[in-house]
């Protein structure tokens, strides 16, 4: 009786059906890095028909404004993840929702809860080729980020099971900050938030904590080596890029906001970024402070 019942268990985790909006590609070690469509439009094949493997961690990266599956946020980390983390593989799965994305920033942002539910159903797709859960990284960069709130959120509402762990590179700031929708720290076990951008009038990012650990790279805003929002912005993505190859990026725990600000922060160590689906957790807040140019 036991037995059927989780069967029935599984059965009604796994009910996801392909996303006809967004498209979904896969790179793994196994395809020798060429892309491969999953779920989505046209001729794309079903899960077992492609390199993806169950048994292996799965990262599933999520870009911003005006981004798509082979921009700079896309390719750069998939490389990294690619040359530094061979033992062992992972499936690597880029999120292409461009055709919203690629709209003015207001409207984009209207279609991010949309986009998240369909990320939601795609993992729960996955989850017919006996994906777990618990192997699941979600990387988002700017709207990307709340989008893999709202995808992990759902999957908690629908199926009581979340994913291992978000990670939140910059997220958008302008008409996020007090909205409901956003990345929360309880969308996944562990919610980590890498701030580049995020204070000012023109800010990209949003600059309040809202993960279980939040990093402020250099205090959280004018990178280092950067004239521009943009640059500041797009430096959460390189810096996490850097983080799967480079042990030296070790932010230091805060007691307030306000230590960050100041450079005060002498607490616990801990590594910014990395593909670890688990880490400790010491404090909120972690100030780490880097150099202009890779690998940081």
């Amino acid at each position: 009786m036991l037995k059927f019942v989780l069967i029935l268990a599984a059965v009604a985790v796994c009910y996801g059906t392909p996303p006809s909006r967004t498209k979904y590609y896969l790179y793994t070690k196994r395809n020798e890095n060429r892309l491969e469509g999953m779920a989505g439009t046209g001729t794309f094949p079903a899960a077992a028909d492609t390199s993806f493997d169950a048994t292996e961690n799965t990262i599933i990266l999520i870009h911003g404004h005006g981004g798509h599956h082979d921009d700079n946020f896309n390719s750069l980390i998939r490389k990294e993840i690619l040359l530094n983390r061979p033992n062992p593989s992972y499936n690597i799965i880029e999120v292409d929702w461009r055709t919203d994305a690629e709209q003015t920033y207001s409207t984009a942002s209207l279609r991010v809860p949309l986009i998240g539910a369909e990320v939601a159903e795609f993992i729960k797709w996955l989850c017919t080729s006996d994906a777990d859960f618990n192997q699941i990284h979600l990387v988002g960069f700017g709207l990307g980020a709340h989008v893999a709130g709202i995808a992990g959120r759902r999957l908690m509402d629908e199926t009581r099971i979340p994913v291992s762990r978000i990670t939140g590179l910059d997220p958008a700031g302008s008409g996020w900050g007090s909205n409901s929708q956003r990345l929360r720290n309880t969308d996944a076990n562990y919610v980590e938030v890498i701030h580049t951008d995020g204070s000012g009038l023109l800010a990209n990012g949003i600059g309040t904590a809202i993960g279980d650990v939040d990093f402020y790279v250099n205090g959280g805003n004018n990178q280092p080596g950067c004239l521009s929002h943009s640059c500041s912005h797009n430096r959460a993505f390189e810096v996490f890029a850097a983080s799967i190859s480079n042990n030296n990026l070790v932010g230091r725990a805060c007691n307030s906001f306000t230590q960050v600000n100041l450079n005060l922060c002498r607490g616990d160590k801990l590594k910014l970024g990395d593909t670890h689906l688990s880490k400790p957790r010491s404090g909120r807040y972690f100030r780490i402070n880097t150099k202009r140019s890779w690998p940081f």
